[in-house]
């Protein structure tokens, strides 16, 4: 309950060059949804001197108060401009006073 925390991608690219990656998160809870978008840029294929990319995201604040805990679902998705998604995964996770 009101932690602060970042996240931080790696990734490789690797035929072709990805345009206009961007990172999409949907969490729910108890029906309603918040949506989250941030575009991560263009990569052109890795190469021996840059094995992988790595994008860190900007901090946030988990929400606080009684009304904020609970269990929350999330889908989050990595996708280009042509609306390829190239990951997606589910997870989830809770908000406590106390751990």
């Amino acid at each position: 309950e009101g932690a602060t925390f970042r996240m931080k991608a790696r990734f490789r690219v690797q035929h072709q060059i990805l345009s206009g990656m961007k990172y999409v998160q949907v969490v729910k809870r108890m029906g309603i949804s918040n949506k989250m978008q941030e575009m991560i840029g263009s990569y052109s294929p890795n190469t021996t001197d840059k094995p992988e990319y790595e994008k860190k995201f900007e901090a946030e604040t988990a929400p606080s108060g009684m009304m904020a805990r609970g269990h929350y679902n999330a889908v989050s998705k990595f996708i280009d401009d042509d609306e390829q998604t190239h990951l997606k995964f589910e997870w989830s996770f809770d908000i406590k006073k106390d751990w």
